[in-house]
């Protein structure tokens, strides 16, 4: 491969990491429950205390992995906590993917321009760009995910043979960053079975060794907690509408999956409107499997992977098809590649015309969209899209100095209900060494919770209410909070950030 490919390649990498990273310098990046307790357990673990066990999932009795908690402890071990190094640490990972995609494209169709242009796609992405600034386990799948297809295809066609263990690696990854992405065992299981004149016992050994190693932690966790996923499993078999009357039919399912594959497919082609970017590249992939074309192919089970999990999943969980993105863009410069041109000639000057005018749109969505949305944090992802660290600093400030350098007390209204987490950390390792003290906290008992500030029998002579964005907070909680307040304080002044509020407060 020539030097100028490397460099356009590199060119791409540095490209993608400085568009995540964008808005990073004034701390627009989302930061909730999840991810205060993410931090607060990846330094745990920097002081000795190992785990084994990591997040829970949205099923009672599944868990991730916990190596999402081991990849994020050097970045705050280099960034004395601070949740923006986190951030530039997943970002250089994810932009990382392009490498990935591009030899992957590579290896396909022999041509270098093909990867180069399928990771140039994947650097623009506006999905791959709200994933890399989003603290969440499952983001690491945007490049553990194609790391599967990469061993698959260097199995199957390549025949190296130590593509079994990239193929094993990527998956357990996959897995270890989101349960569920499990479902791509059915299509790389599929290829293998297509393939399997070429595929020894030895492989398929090496393999399945190799993916228990990387799963090993998951594996001890369900020894060690009585295998409680055995109940999370069969509550996933299990019909959880009480009333059958009610219960999702196969053309609900159906609908739900065109819905959930076109958005993602929209957010990684042409996010401006979600039909057309969703529906070209559902066309593109019936389109491989109807003419049997084998790359093409290969891609579209890739893209409709998820369907083995349709019924777990809704609009309430897109990151469970986190990791196909990259299928679209591959699937997009593959199908460039196949503009009209005659055998071992460049393409025609009206095929270029038309491959230029391509991705100058794919271009202008993925642009604009990022610099729309991501100004704003993690908006596919975050419930409470107000929860932003510089929103949260900016509270954590008017505090104090509202305050005036005396002791305070705060209560809060948080998501989820009564757990302090957020700002028991955002005050221990920001208000305390800007400002020498913490406040304490005087809201509802904070016993059992992983972190928490000093517990007030009363408040303070000044006191803050924190009210956090109502989206995923039951509305009567709101009326039951002031009202509690209301008998001990009475409101001085409020002033919101955002949807953030903050209720200055004195004693009755």
């Amino acid at each position: 491969m020539k030097k100028i490919n490397y460099l356009f390649l590199f060119g791409i990498f540095i490209f993608a990491f400085v568009l995540r990273v964008l808005f990073l310098p004034k701390n627009i990046l989302t930061f909730g429950y999840d991810q205060a307790r993410d931090v607060i357990i990846s330094q745990s673990i920097l002081k000795g205390d190992l785990k084994i066990q990591g997040p829970p999932a949205s099923t009672p009795g599944l868990y991730h992995g916990v190596f999402y908690y081991y990849l994020l402890a050097p970045a705050y071990l280099l960034g004395n906590g601070n949740p923006v190094a986190a951030v530039y640490w997943i970002s250089f990972l994810n932009s990382l993917a392009v490498f990935i995609i591009f030899y992957l494209g590579y290896l396909m169709t022999k041509k270098a321009w093909v990867g180069i242009l399928a990771a140039f796609f994947f650097a623009i992405s506006f999905e791959s760009a709200q994933y890399a600034t989003w603290l969440s386990n499952p983001t690491i799948g945007v490049w553990t995910v194609p790391l599967i297809y990469l061993g698959l295809w260097l199995w199957i066609k390549e025949k190296r043979n130590y593509a079994p263990i990239i193929a094993a690696v990527g998956l357990g990854l996959s897995i270890q960053s989101e349960i569920f992405l499990a479902y791509h065992l059915v299509p790389l299981v599929i290829w293998l079975w297509i393939s399997r004149k070429n595929i020894t016992k030895n492989q398929v050994l090496t393999f399945t060794l190799s993916l228990l190693a990387v799963l090993s932690t998951m594996i001890l966790t369900e020894i060690k907690f009585g295998f409680k996923g055995i109940s999370g499993i069969k509550a996933l078999l299990v019909a959880q509408e009480p009333n059958l009357a009610y219960a999702k039919s196969v053309g609900d399912y159906l609908l739900l999956y065109l819905n959930q594959i076109g958005r993602i497919f929209a957010f990684n082609s042409y996010p401006g409107n979600i039909g057309w970017g969703g529906g070209a590249v559902i066309a593109l992939a019936l389109y491989s499997l109807i003419k049997k074309d084998r790359i093409g192919a290969f891609l579209a089970t890739w893209l409709f992977a998820h369907i083995w999990v349709v019924t777990v999943g809704g609009v309430s969980t897109p990151f469970l098809m986190v990791g196909i993105g990259p299928a679209v863009s591959l699937m997009i410069a593959y199908y460039l590649s196949k503009f009209p041109a005659k055998q071992g000639q460049a393409l025609p000057d009206k095929s270029k015309v038309a491959v230029a005018a391509v991705i100058l749109v794919l271009v202008f969505g993925n642009l604009s969209m990022i610099f729309k949305e991501n100004t704003k944090g993690a908006t596919l992802f975050a419930i409470q899209k107000d929860m932003l660290l510089s929103k949260e600093l900016a509270v954590i400030d008017y505090s104090y100095q509202e305050a005036g350098g005396n002791e305070f007390s705060i209560n809060t209204l948080t998501s989820p209900l009564y757990i302090n987490i957020v700002w028991s950390y955002l005050y221990k390792w920001y208000g305390f060494p800007k400002y020498g003290y913490l406040p304490s906290f005087h809201g509802r008992d904070q016993v059992g919770q992983i972190d928490s500030l000093d517990q007030s029998a009363k408040p303070k002579e000044t006191s803050f209410l924190i009210l956090e964005p109502m989206a995923g907070i039951p509305s009567q909680y709101l009326d039951m909070t002031l009202g509690e307040e209301d008998v001990k304080t009475k409101p001085v002044s409020e002033k919101s950030f955002g949807e953030l509020r903050v209720q200055k407060r004195s004693l009755r």
